[in-house]
This record gives structure tokens, C-alpha cells and sequence, in this order.
């Protein structure tokens, strides 16, 4: 099992895990990344109207962005900020892009401050944007976590604990020895 998906509010420490799990060869695909670095001229009209709003891509323009970017014969990946809406959890699931699910959760006050200490220049790491980012987690991310639970392995990890912790959580589900 080594397509992996993280999933969780934002400032949860998904791109976090999908970053050390590099060293482990998994390529690590994010969303955010994809979307930063598109030259897709609908994408690129995203980024600049509705991205510093905290809003999620189209669904559609999210799968078209994934398929371009998914390695060719690799199945040792993990997916950052893609499944964040329940068309897109189905599309996963028919395509066969998911394996094991890693729900990191977290307390929104824990995740606001956690965004604005980090230091990445991202432009919707501002207050108006993490209240827009919030809200579409809510109202669309999080109707979403029951379906993953029924239909792929789904683990939930308390993204509390320090970096270190929630890792050593998920290497010894993915039976990884340190």
C-alpha cells in the first residue's frame, strides 16, 4: 500500500508528513504546489481571484492538473490537498489513486497559528485567506471524511502531538522501521 492520502484541516502538517515520507521514496504531490506553479491560463485566473480568498479549485481543472502530474507507472506516492471534496474522494476512488488514508486532526486555534508561523511567502497564508480556507474545509472537506472511511483503509492521527510524534504514528502504520 503506497498510495497514501493525507487529509485534514489546513495547518494540520499533511505537507509536513508527505515531506518526510520522501526519504522513503514516495513522491509527494500537493496540490497547493500544482496549482502554485501551473501556467494553465484558467488555473493561473484561479490563482489569482479565488486562491487569496482561501477558495478550492473546480474540481474538474483539479483532475485535468492530478492526471498531468501523477507519475507514470509509480504507485508510491502521497497526495497533498487532493481529496478535499466528495466528487473528488469518488473520482480517487474510481481511478484507483488512494490506498490509505491519514486523517491528521487538529484544533482550528492549533492550525491558525501554526500557518501564520510558518514562513513559505504563500499568499493565502494571511488571515482573510485562512477564514475562506476554514469554510470550504468545513462545508466541503469535512462531509467528506465518511466516505473515505467506508470505502479506503482511514486512519486518524492526533495532529497535536509534535512533528516527530505524528510521524513515528504514521511509519508504524505503513510498518516502516526507523
Amino acid at each position: 500500500m503506497a498510495k497514501l492520502l493525507f487529509i485534514g484541516p489546513p495547518g494540520s502538517g499533511k505537507g509536513t508528513q508527505c515531506k518526510l515520507l520522501k526519504k522513503y521514496g514516495f513522491s509527494h504531490l500537493s496540490s497547493g504546489d500544482l496549482i502554485r506553479s501551473s501556467t494553465d491560463p484558467l488555473i493561473v485566473k484561479y490563482r489569482e481571484q479565488d486562491y487569496p480568498k482561501g477558495l478550492l479549485l473546480e474540481d474538474k481543472l483539479l483532475f485535468n492538473l492530478l492526471e498531468k502530474s501523477l507519475p507514470k507507472n509509480f504507485d508510491k506516492y502521497t497526495l497533498d490537498g487532493f481529496v478535499r471534496t466528495l466528487p473528488q474522494a469518488k473520482y480517487a476512488k474510481k481511478k484507483g489513486l488512494v490506498d490509505l488514508v491519514f486523517y491528521i486532526k487538529v484544533y482550528k486555534k492549533t492550525a491558525i497559528g501554526r500557518i501564520l508561523k510558518r514562513n513559505e511567502g504563500r499568499k493565502d497564508d494571511n488571515p482573510k485567506s485562512i477564514g475562506g480556507r476554514f469554510l470550504e474545509y468545513q462545508n466541503k472537506t469535512k462531509p467528506t471524511l465518511d466516505y473515505l472511511k467506508k470505502n479506503f483503509e482511514f486512519y486518524e492521527i492526533d495532529g497535536s502531538k509534535t512533528i516527530e510524534e505524528v510521524n513515528r504514528e504514521v511509519l508504524k502504520i505503513l510498518g516502516i522501521n526507523e
